[in-house]
Order: C-alpha cells, then structure tokens, then sequence
C-alpha cells in the first residue's frame, strides 16, 4: 500500500470502517510510515472527540428509514448484473461512505442544538472576561518634566491586583537644604496628597494605596519641606502626567 492509497483509505480506517484485509494492508504500511502514522493520529483524535462535542439525541425515525432505504435501492441495484472488480471497489467505497455519512448526520443533528447552546455560554463567558479584564488592566501614563522640572521623565503606574499607583521619576533637580518631592492627584483642581517621593540614586518614587481613576492629573511638586505638604502644594511644581487617556498597556 502507498501513501495516497492510505490517505483514501485513512478516514474508514479511523471509523473502523474497513474490511479485514484493508485493515492489515494498512497496519503494514503504517508500521514503516511515520507521515501516515501521524495522519492516522489526527484523525482518530478528531473522531475520539466527536462524542463529547455534542448533546446525545434521539435521531428521528425518518433519517433511519432513508438511510436504509438507500442502502437497501444500491444493493438491489448492484445485485442483478455482475459486478467488474473496478465497480466491486467502487461499491464498497460508496457503502462506506455512506454508512459514515449516517454517522455523520446523526451526530450533526445533534451539533445544531449544542452549537446553539455553546454560543450562547461562550458569549456569557466573554462577557465576563471582558469585565475581569478591565478591573485588572494595568494602566501606565508618561510623566514630563516641566519649569524647574525641564528634562526630567517618568510613569505614573496603576497596579490593578495590588490595588496601588506607583510613580517613578528620574532626572528631577538636586533637592537642596530640608527641600523634598511631593506627589499629588488632581481631579476637577483639587489635589490630594499620595505622599513623599523617596530619591535613590537619581530617582525618585512614590507608591500610594489607592486607584487613579476618576483623577485627571498626577503631578510632582518641590515643598520646602521637612514635612509633607497638607492641602495643595506650596512649591512649584515640577512634573506631571495627563491621566485622561486611556494609558500604555
């Protein structure tokens, strides 16, 4: 047996629908024919899977009948005239092939009510991923330098599963004297105070408990500290980020 004979022959030998001798011709080839043995493999995959891809259904009565009415007309048809061997082959073929595709038919009367059932649920199940996903979509925004701040660069970070916003700054000027770097989120020009950048060699950082969602703004301000500024900034500021877009991912 060659290897097109084989692929032919592969989808009955899968479905076990071969005779004896088929089935050994095929066995023999298959023992020293990788290709072949890989293309068995895949299909019998695929049939092992057939059974639970679908709801089990009672098949109606009229499918039963015509199946076998047609097996029944082929056989009368083939049984009155002798039959050359070519058209022996191409009969058992045509029996085969209709016996799979009674198989086939039966499973897909099935398929048509699972299908609807399993779009359905999938749908259902996107929807819900959509909705997971956008409650742990990690949001990043750039921030920029401005006025004494000029050259300075960084990110504003939202965390959705540590539920944090981290600020990372570099290039800011030198602090002088009790100087310190404060954070700030703005929303409608009221800002809120996320804390005291901490500086380790040249950058600057801040982590704050908490979502930048519903703010427009995160900005960096230069306070005369010691201490942390309460209200608003009494220092210039000298770094922020637009929080109105969507952000990088």
């Amino acid at each position: 047996m060659t290897c097109d004979e084989f692929e032919e022959l592969s989808g009955a030998y899968a479905l076990d629908a071969v005779t004896p001798v088929e089935r050994e011709t095929a066995r023999a080839h298959l023992a020293g024919c990788a290709k072949c043995t890989r293309r068995l493999q895949e299909l019998r995959a695929a049939v092992d899977l057939l059974p639970y891809s679908v709801t089990q259904v009672q098949p109606p009565e009229s499918l039963k009948g015509r199946v076998l009415e047609s097996i029944r007309n082929e056989s009368r048809t083939t049984s009155t005239q002798p039959i050359p061997l070519i058209t022996r082959a191409k009969w058992r073929w045509s029996t085969k092939l209709l016996a799979i595709a009674a198989v086939l038919l039966l499973l897909l009367s099935g398929v048509l009510t699972a299908w609807n059932v399993s779009l359905h649920q999938q749908n259902s199940s996107l929807a819900s991923q959509v909705t997971s996903l956008q409650h742990h979509v990690i949001l990043t925004y750039a921030i920029r330098g401005i006025a004494a701040g000029q050259g300075a660069s960084g990110t504003a970070t939202y965390l959705p599963e540590q539920h944090i916003t981290l600020l990372v700054i570099q290039g800011l000027p030198q602090l002088q004297g009790t100087q310190v770097y404060q954070g700030w989120l703005i929303h409608a020009n009221q800002p809120v105070s996320i804390g005291l950048l901490s500086l380790e060699n040249g950058v600057a950082s801040v982590t704050y408990p908490g979502n930048i969602a519903g703010y427009e703004i995160a900005a960096v301000s230069r306070e005369p500290g010691p201490l942390a500024s309460k209200d608003a900034p009494t220092g210039p500021i000298v770094a922020v980020a637009e929080l109105t877009s969507k952000g990088d991912l």
